[in-house]
């Protein structure tokens, strides 16, 4: 417990020190000053504390550097992936933390109520004997009456057991899936996808095509082998698909070109065995651009395919 103390008292203090730091910049952004008052509350939070060490660890480091790049004038789509990685984290220890609080209510509330039936069959017993004792004639009724208590004990012993057996099949089952959020998260990391309002959203930039082309290059299998790896191992798991182009040439050409790219991304897919009842493809041509056209380089980023990944109802 001393230790725990000494590992909260030093977590809360790493967070008063991130917290202090981040107030003098001189710039601010809502999703990381979001992320800054998610850790101050994880941090404090005992059961997150011990349960989250790691976590917590890593969501002060992705604070750290969203805050770097703030300070440094970074894109805010960088401070904001760091941003969103911290709370990542932090919600990851968060539900650690849950964890850690429900194995101790039910391995004490087990304990607290095997203790209780044990000091209630006994009372129960003693006095039964001591009736027997002061009453020869109810000497056999009173044996007879104790043995039926002791047999409730047995039977409450039992009953213990399996309900301890019972919570800790529930913690199992409660670590399990915390193992598989957390795999989750890191595979949603890895493909570099973005939280929206529609769900996690992954950006394959133009580079996987060729110009006005919509054969995926060699430079795509590395991308879809993951996003494969994703749905194989979250089948409950569907994935939208969205063809986007720039506004360079005939608006007729650059949509069919959207809905051939996406498609394409999808018959890849389907190839890797991925079912197409799970998959929907759709081009918006240059409706739906991220930046102006103004620029060369915003026109990349409107040359696009986006694969988004609704949230699991």
């Amino acid at each position: 417990m001393k230790i725990a103390r000494v590992r909260d008292t030093a977590l809360a203090l790493t967070a008063v020190a991130v917290l202090a730091a981040c107030a003098t910049a001189p710039a601010q952004n809502a999703l990381l000053d979001e992320a800054r008052a998610g850790y101050e509350r994880a941090v404090n939070n005992a059961y997150a504390a011990r349960g989250g060490t790691v976590e917590l660890q890593s969501a002060r480091t992705a604070l750290q550097r969203a805050q770097a790049a703030l300070e440094a004038g970074d894109d805010t789509v960088v401070v904001e992936h760091y941003a969103y990685l911290a709370k990542r984290r932090i919600e990851t220890a968060l539900e650690a933390g849950k964890v850690v609080a429900g194995e101790e209510a039910v391995a004490a509330a087990a304990l607290e109520r095997q203790r209780i039936m044990m000091e209630v069959r006994t009372r129960e017993a003693e006095e039964m004997q001591k009736r027997a004792l002061a009453s020869a004639a109810d000497a056999d009724a009173a044996r007879k009456r104790a043995m039926e208590q002791q047999e409730q004990a047995a039977t409450a012993r039992k009953q213990a057991e399996e309900q301890l057996a019972r919570a800790q099949a529930a913690t199992a089952a409660a670590r399990a899936a915390d193992e598989q959020a957390k795999r989750l998260a890191a595979q949603l990391e890895e493909m570099k996808a973005k939280k929206t309002e529609r769900g996690m959203v992954l950006t394959l930039g133009d580079v996987l095509f060729d110009t006005g082309r919509s054969d995926l290059k060699p430079g795509a299998l590395r991308t879809l082998e993951q996003l494969t790896a994703f749905l194989t191992e979250n089948p409950e798991r569907s994935a939208i698909i969205e063809g986007h182009t720039d506004s360079v040439g005939a608006e007729a050409f650059n949509q069919r070109l959207s809905e051939q790219r996406a498609q394409a991304v999808q018959n890849a897919l389907i190839e890797r065995g991925i079912a197409p009842a799970r998959l929907s493809a759709m081009g918006f041509g240059p409706s739906k651009p991220v930046v102006g056209n103004d620029t060369a380089a915003g026109r990349q980023q409107n040359r696009r395919v986006e694969i988004v990944l609704p949230d699991v109802k």
